[in-house]
């Protein structure tokens, strides 16, 4: 009796055993088949980023070669400027728009902004064009292209206009750059090192534009395209920024649209002579800019960004 006493807890336990054994077999085997269906999403997913960044490229290439023809046969920097400077804004959005159609990029994005980044997107701009113009004004280096008595109600309709090309002109842009690029890359790279790769293309975009119209001084031509590379990557900061954190495409544009309105309108200062440090794309306004996408930097570096 003892010793029958003492096989069946043995039995029962032999049987607990068994059975869990076979549960945990069980969920093993269903734990491999989730983890290799997500592995073939994330292949699927990676194989359909990597086309629609090739399609992205290569859109943009071949419309920028395009452009190129088209300007050396009929000359529109010399004849028709204002136009020859919106049309490629809108090369990079057109390939945005083509590329997002074989991947899962939202380009206006996927939350809503709010108020307080909107308001940034328009401060920012105001605030470093105004303190580094207004410098350059009162040290006398430049002068206002108007008298600012002049401006009228025809003036001011005019600024309206402007602002409004302004806004078409960086929507064309952000669409790509943003809009698609950004969280395109954002899927697998970190803050830091998304500012890098979305500024290169940027700014190779830009030294091709900058070519293109001329707009270089032989003297100084390796100090202005260094002032562009600084400006262009600290704009790039804030942009992906803006971008990323806020998951809504509107608040790069409107302070690209702003930054751009501020350079570019009826009262802007002269053309100087030293373009590589007081210029549109100087070294004032880059330090500008470079000294407020620090902050930008780090919060972006500490992965507070709105998607992925």
């Amino acid at each position: 009796m003892a010793f029958g006493k003492t096989r069946r807890p043995e039995l029962g336990c032999g049987m607990l055993s068994h059975l869990s054994l076979n549960s945990n077999l069980r969920s093993l085997s269903n734990l491999r088949i989730l983890t290799s269906a997500s592995e073939s999403e994330l292949n699927r997913i990676g194989s359909t980023a990597g086309w629609s960044a090739l399609i992205f490229f290569a859109v943009l290439l071949s419309s920028m070669a395009a452009f190129t023809g088209l300007n050396f046969f009929t000359g529109l920097f010399r004849f028709y400027p204002a136009v020859a400077l919106f049309v490629p804004m809108w090369i990079p959005g057109i390939a945005g728009i083509l590329a997002a159609r074989y991947s899962k990029v939202r380009l206006r994005g996927t939350k809503r902004s709010g108020f307080w980044f909107l308001a940034l997107a328009v401060i920012a701009p105001l605030g470093v064009c105004g303190i580094i113009r207004g410098a350059l004004w009162l040290s006398g280096l430049e002068t206002f292209q108007h008298d600012l008595r002049e401006i009228g109600a025809g003036s001011i309709s005019l600024f309206a206009l402007g602002f409004l090309f302004s806004v078409l002109g960086a929507l064309g842009e952000e669409i790509g750059w943003r809009g698609f690029l950004t969280p395109l890359l954002a899927r697998r790279l970190g803050f830091t090192v998304l500012v890098w790769c979305s500024w290169l293309p940027w700014f190779l975009f830009y030294l091709w534009l900058f070519f293109l119209a001329g707009s270089y001084s032989q003297p100084a031509f390796g100090l202005q395209v260094l002032t562009l590379a600084a400006l262009l990557f600290a704009l790039n900061v804030f942009l992906v920024w803006l971008r990323m954190r806020t998951g809504n495409l509107w608040p790069p544009v409107l302070f690209h649209a702003v930054h751009n309105f501020l350079l570019f309108n009826p009262v802007v200062l002269s053309q100087s002579h030293r373009p590589w440090l007081t210029g549109e794309s100087g070294l004032g306004i880059a330090c500008g800019y470079l000294a407020i996408c620090i902050g930008s930097l780090w919060d972006g570096s500490r992965g507070r960004m709105s998607e992925r």
